[in-house]
């Protein structure tokens, strides 16, 4: 009821609380302060914001693998919409970053910040979250599941050569539309693309490839951390600071050159076609594809995958000797394209001799033996993030009543 000295404050917790209640008599109220915790009688799965690295490594080996398997119409035109996209980043970064020419006399950190802050972000961000094909990230994707055995090096060199094909059209297509909306047909738009054009096509050869290598190797790490981030806003940010990075610092992206080269021809560079192909194409091609292939993928499968035994059973073979026991190894057998970290149940770990790779939780070289959990309270462990999928719960025994005596019937 009522207080007659703090009417207020006891009606408001009256009209708050009443009903909530059933069992309590009308007018009382239950102070919750005093209550304990609420029980919950099954364990809930962990909500997991993002993966693991051996369950990054997973999940790009099965993206590589889809690729790998994809038709060669439907690579070359989602290769069109990575160059579109990509191109619009571009544009937008000659129409903010590139169209600051005090900013960049008087303070050039800054005005390298903007340039590299919007633009290239966008047309990531649209190529990892709509879906398509950059061939620059296809370098290290393709070779993660060629690494361990779920493609083939024709499926590889078919992917690579029509998700190229399509970047250089979607850019092309793209720096045609672009110029005939006459929007950077100013003298102060068509500065800083000529200047681009410039700086992308003089570097000595050497230096250019080790550009494209930095380049590339931030921009799949970009894609590495959008893989990992389970939820949009986590793939945002992922892509950008990595991309932020290479854009600011000036390094060279073969795809991003696919733009700004030719536009900046288009608004009348003196680039020529021989030029961009010989001194920015070609070895940004190389440089692009040694960090993503090699230095990238090839270290995550060293360490997470399969490679250092398949390189093992290679220099044995070399060698006249017979492989070694451990690679008769169920645990690497696939159902139905999936690796064992990803099946859910046993299977992938039953009878074998060596424990997969894939798998995101803890490995048993890390477990503590010899320790046992407390009475109603699940082991913890310490190690990786485990997969939702992964996690099993502690379901008690089912208690069975004590069979009924002949006087009982």
């Amino acid at each position: 009821m009522v207080s007659a000295a703090d009417p207020v404050r006891s009606g408001f917790k009256l009209f708050t609380h009443k009903g909530a209640y059933k069992d309590l008599p009308d007018g009382q109220v239950r102070d919750t302060r005093k209550t304990g915790p609420v029980s919950i009688k099954e364990p809930r799965n962990p909500v997991i914001s993002f993966l693991s690295p051996p369950a990054i490594f997973a999940a790009v080996t099965l993206a590589g693998a889809e690729k790998a398997r994809q038709p060669f119409w439907k690579t070359f035109w989602l290769g069109i919409l990575a160059g579109i996209y990509l191109s619009l980043g571009c544009a937008l970064a000659f129409a903010v970053g590139g169209q600051l020419p005090s900013l960049q006399s008087s303070n050039l950190g800054a005005q390298k910040l903007m340039f590299g802050a919007f633009g290239l972000p966008l047309g990531l961000g649209l190529i990892v979250i709509c879906g398509a094909e950059l061939w620059t990230t296809n370098l290290a994707y393709l070779p993660a599941a060629v690494y361990e055995g779920r493609a083939n090096l024709m499926q590889l060199a078919k992917n690579w050569v029509f998700s190229f094909l399509g970047n250089l059209c979607g850019s092309l297509l793209c720096v045609w539309l672009i110029d005939e909306t006459y929007l950077f047909h100013t003298n102060a738009a068509r500065t800083y693309p000529m200047y681009i054009a410039e700086e992308k096509t003089m570097g000595p050869f050497g230096n250019e490839i080790l550009r494209a290598f930095f380049a590339n190797y931030l921009v799949c790490l970009a894609m590495w951390q959008a893989t990992a981030a389970q939820d949009i806003i986590g793939k945002i940010f992922g892509i950008f600071f990595p991309v932020l990075c290479f854009v600011a610092i000036g390094f060279s992206h073969t795809i991003a050159n696919m733009f700004w080269v030719p536009f900046a021809m288009k608004l009348g560079s003196p680039v020529s076609v021989g030029r961009y192909i010989g001194s920015s194409m070609i070895p940004t091609m190389i440089g692009n594809g040694l960090s993503a292939t090699f230095f990238l993928a090839g270290s995550y499968a060293f360490c997470y995958g399969t490679l250092p035994m398949r390189v093992e059973r290679m220099w044995l073979k070399l060698r006249g000797k017979p492989p070694s026991e451990s690679y008769e190894d169920p645990s690497f057998a696939r159902k139905d394209g999936i690796p064992p970290a990803m099946y859910g149940d046993d299977s992938a770990q039953a009878g074998s001799k060596y424990q997969g790779r894939y798998a995101g939780g803890v490995p048993k070289e890390s477990e503590e033996a010899g320790t046992e959990a407390p009475a109603g309270k699940s082991r913890i462990t310490r190690g990786s993030i485990v997969l939702p999928q992964q996690v099993k719960k502690d379901v008690p025994e089912q208690q069975h009543a004590p069979p009924l005596g002949p006087d009982m019937v």
